[in-house]
């Protein structure tokens, strides 16, 4: 199921609102206008997941492996799509 939304999610931003120059909120938002204002061979995958290392962290020591190996799962997923 999360593959799913992570998805939908991913297509939904970089089809709908890449084009336009509308951007997101949060980890997502901040990538797109990376991805805008660096040099092309830094992609919008890559800031996604670099962005999201410190969360990683995070969850694993609040929450622990196993909602961190979901959430990596999921923005991998995320920034495949996108």
């Amino acid at each position: 199921m999360l593959a799913i939304a992570g998805i939908v999610n991913a297509f939904g931003i970089t089809l709908l609102m890449t084009p336009v120059k509308l951007y997101d909120s949060g980890i997502f938002g901040t990538s797109m206008l990376l991805e805008q204002v660096s040099p092309s061979y830094l992609s919008l995958s890559l800031f996604l997941l670099i962005l999201n290392i410190p969360l990683f962290l995070i969850g694993l020591k609040k929450r622990g492996k196993k909602f961190t190996f979901y959430a990596i799962y999921t923005v991998f997923i995320y920034s495949l799509f996108a």
